[in-house]
């Protein structure tokens, strides 16, 4: 019988380092409107623990004011210069002899659910374990708690540092299986800081990978999980090519709603109420009312339709891991139920809501709906099995470095000697890839760009005019400064609203966005294999913020250099990216 540890518990936060590969002082950097380390700090008191160390060094008195201001334990580190280890010592050092146990976080990692340190705390408790790691898909993460026996006599010095410590007593320790992806992310690079703060925009929305394994913790089965991937990536599809249309729905919502739906399948006769109860239980509200309805929409469908109605109607066209149409959806229900009248009448309202929610979004569509759905089908379901890479460049140069900054949107200027070598530059560092197929804009410096890289792959490159660079009207091919002096109030009102303002005859961002996506995922998913997009900083931007569930108020975060390329992976319907505006070789 284990009897429950009731000692005291505190948090060690290590922020002495230097922060040398990020490029910038990690626990200063912004997330949201607070700091890495305040963030830190804040969710282990959300979790319920009172006493939060933050180990400084490294510019130790700027932290230092921060962590003063929220009135945590400050520890000093003049040995900071000696890694990662020597802060742990730092704080093991100051731990009182009623402490019982502690957490150890790098700062750098910052984005741990206050849930998880709790079930950490309480499975430490509960057990007789000395370090309680947490673990997901398979993989341990951070933070680990460890009882301070083990730590009463830390050498000065250890090969690997506190985790190759602590593989000693692997023995003694214990893994605890948590639905937390941010165990898992740190803060190394740019691309890592933008993940970390896309993922801090949407936590109350699980990711495809938390979603997957939330069904699986629920013992959901392969086929469930077959069918719940495909109506999610239909649900997603749908909404990208609604955008046009008008209608802006948000995506990461939709595809964890269509991942979600039957979550509680099997387990509660009414499982999308018992499905909703739970996600609400685990703080993902939103998804959890697209799960209630995604059976029978209540009172009836939205006009105009919402995430909702998406999901609902997703589901419906999709019977185990097949596109059906709704008459073959609903043929066994109507046939099965045909002498229960109460029941009978439930089927016909939610195929009388089905053709609402049809008719709504084929009116938005200009087609209906189901031929999207038919015509992915294939292309999805080997998505769901298999994976491809998608290469995404921007042009060369079009300009030289040293001229004033213009406007050019639809402009179409031509490729400058150096953009040329840049072309050729991006054509033999893509020299070794199979690719299946080549898209660019239809402006010349894209598709010229694209054309260098197309002869040494024996293809022909297609010019997509759903890729060119949003339009600018009135600006194109003034400087900014220009612009600034010229269109005062539109400048500013631009910069307060970059995604839905609209400069004089242009376009916004989000004008460009509807566009851009159903172009980009028509070239993904009508082509098999690897593909290259080759388009303009603008839509660079946009496509980058969707990959990675990005506010698109957001986009100039992301920086695309001439003819940088980025690399995004897609697995299981799943987009991730793998990295982010790549250079080329200098010039010799």
């Amino acid at each position: 019988m284990v009897i429950e540890k009731r000692g005291k518990i505190a948090a060690l936060v290590l922020a002495a380092g230097y922060s040398s590969r990020m490029g910038a002082f990690k626990p200063l950097l912004p997330l949201g409107e607070s700091t890495v380390v305040q963030e830190v700090v804040e969710r282990f008191r959300r979790a319920g623990l009172g006493d939060v160390r933050v180990v400084v060094g490294h510019r130790a008195e700027e932290t230092g004011a921060v962590v003063d201001r929220l009135g945590a334990g400050k520890i000093g580190n003049t040995a900071y210069d000696k890694g990662m280890y020597s802060s742990v010592l730092a704080g093991v050092k100051s731990l009182e002899p009623e402490i019982e146990a502690f957490f150890v976080l790098p700062v750098d990692i910052p984005l741990i659910k206050p849930a998880t340190i709790a079930s950490l705390a309480a499975a430490w408790r509960g057990s007789a374990a000395k370090v309680a790691y947490p673990r997901f898909e398979g993989l341990r993460g951070h933070p680990p708690i460890i009882s301070t026996e083990l730590t009463a006599d830390l050498p000065q010095d250890y090969p690997g540092g506190l985790a190759a410590f602590l593989a000693r007593y692997d023995d003694l320790a214990v893994d605890l299986d948590v639905i937390d992806q941010s165990i898992l992310m740190n803060c190394n690079t740019r691309l890592d800081y933008l993940k970390l703060r896309a993922y801090r925009s949407r936590e109350d929305i699980p990711t495809d990978r938390e979603c997957i394994a939330l069904l699986k913790a629920q013992n959901g089965s392969q086929e469930l999980i077959a069918h719940s991937l495909m109506v999610a990536e239909m649900a997603r599809m749908l909404a990208v090519f609604l955008l046009p249309g008008g209608l802006a729905l948000n995506f990461e919502l939709v595809k964890a709603g269509g991942l979600l739906h039957d979550i509680a399948k099997g387990q509660h006769p009414d499982h999308a109420a018992a499905g909703a109860e739970f996600l609400e239980k685990i703080g993902c509200g939103r998804v959890a009312r697209l799960v209630a309805l995604h059976t029978d929409i209540g009172p009836g469908p939205l006009q105009p339709p919402g995430e909702s109605e998406v999901v609902h109607f997703a589901d419906k066209l999709v019977k185990g891991d097949r596109v059906v149409t709704l008459t073959e959806r609903f043929e066994g229900p109507l046939k099965r139920f045909a002498d229960r009248a109460e029941v009978l009448a439930g089927v016909k309202r939610r195929l009388r809501d089905a053709k609402t929610i049809s008719r709504q979004l084929e009116k938005i569509l200009g087609r209906p709906p189901q031929t999207i759905f038919k015509k992915y089908e294939k292309s999805m379901r080997a998505g769901l099995s298999g994976g491809k890479t998608i290469y995404l460049a921007r042009h060369g140069a079009i300009k030289s470095p040293q001229e004033a900054k213009r406007y050019i949107g639809h402009t179409d200027l031509p490729l400058t000697a150096e953009g040329l070598r840049q072309a050729r530059e991006l054509a033999e560092k893509l020299r070794p890839t199979r690719l299946s197929a080549i898209f660019s804009s239809d402006l010349g410096r894209s598709f010229e760009t694209a054309k260098i890289v197309a002869s040494l792959h024996g293809l022909s490159p297609t010019a997509l005019p759903g890729f060119r660079e949003v339009a600018l009207g009135d600006w194109e091919g003034l400087s900014f400064e220009a612009v600034r002096s010229r269109y005062p109030e539109e400048y500013e009102k631009r910069g307060l609203d970059i995604v839905t303002y609209r400069p004089p005859g242009g376009e916004s961002f989000l004008d460009c966005a509807r566009r851009v996506l159903p172009t980009f995922y028509d070239a993904v998913y009508s082509t098999p294999g690897d593909i290259l997009i080759v388009a303009h900083a603008g839509v660079n931007r946009l496509l980058l913020c969707h990959v990675l569930g990005k506010p698109l108020s957001e986009l100039f975060d992301i920086e695309q250099d001439y003819c940088c390329l980025n690399r995004i992976g897609l697995t299981a319907c799943s987009f991730e990216l793998a990295s982010l505006n790549e250079p080329l070789p200098l010039p010799d």
